[in-house]
């Protein structure tokens, strides 16, 4: 990999990571179109750098994290689960870039459809963190967005955009912490920390931390729908390409 192939892909992973459109959709994408081999390894990679980026970002909101704690661990049962007893599975599925158009397909219909679901403001319980934990796990497949499925599950179960947004990240802590350490055996035993790396790990987690500010503020003003058009046309066109 070069080092412009490298900080590309920084910035995709930067830029994708939060918005509902699926980090790993694009990484996968654009390594396809470098003619490099999918890594389940390398995305986690950069998904590290992203990780610092919401911790970063929620800072000072642990006082949330910690009142739904209970939540969080009934919401993160599924993605555990799925990480851990089909990481190998995933991993032959992500080298395929054929079943992209498909996977993207669903993002953006599931993304577009929270246009048409009427807000309201019901508390967060374990059915529906447990539901919201599901969807977060299908996000393991590359191109179903994490955030595009948990804060639609979120706002369908009834949650405030504000707290829908919240949860979903929340989640995300553990999910990606879970991640990380299962493949950093992987990773530290690999070429992963060169110089090039180092400096698009650094470049995805600043780029990410400015992504997750203006997300936030398109969640809440209830235009996360808007994503979903995007992410529908990506897919009409890689049906047409694949």
């Amino acid at each position: 990999m070069t080092f412009i192939q490298s900080i590309i892909l920084s910035i995709v992973q930067a830029i994708t990571e939060f918005l509902p459109v699926s980090s790993d959709g694009h990484l996968n994408l654009f390594q396809h179109l470098f003619k490099l081999t999918p890594s389940l390894d390398f995305d986690i990679f950069l998904h590290t750098a992203t990780f610092l980026s919401v911790i970063f970002f929620f800072r000072h909101q642990t006082k949330y994290f910690f009142a739904n704690l209970k939540y969080i661990v009934v919401g993160s049962i599924p993605a555990a689960i799925v990480g851990i007893l089909l990481k190998d599975q995933i991993e032959s599925i992500a080298s395929s870039p054929y079943l992209l158009p498909y996977f993207f397909l669903f993002t953006g219909i599931m993304v577009l459809s929270t246009k048409f679901i009427t807000t309201k403001d019901k508390p967060l319980n374990f059915f529906s963190a447990f539901i919201i934990g599901v969807f977060q796990a299908l996000a393991i497949l590359p191109a179903i967005s994490r955030s595009g499925g948990t804060i639609f599950s979120a706002l369908l179960l009834g949650l405030s955009p504000q707290n829908a947004f919240n949860f979903s990240f929340s989640l995300f802590i553990p999910a990606s912490l879970g991640a990380i350490i299962l493949s950093l055996k992987d990773i530290i035993s690999s070429d992963f920390l060169t110089l090039n790396n180092l400096i698009s790990f650094v470049m995805a987690s600043i780029i990410g931390y400015f992504v997750l500010n203006i997300f936030q503020k398109i969640t809440i003003n209830k235009k996360f729908w808007v994503f979903g058009i995007y992410v529908i046309i990506l897919a009409l066109v890689l049906f047409v390409v694949f």
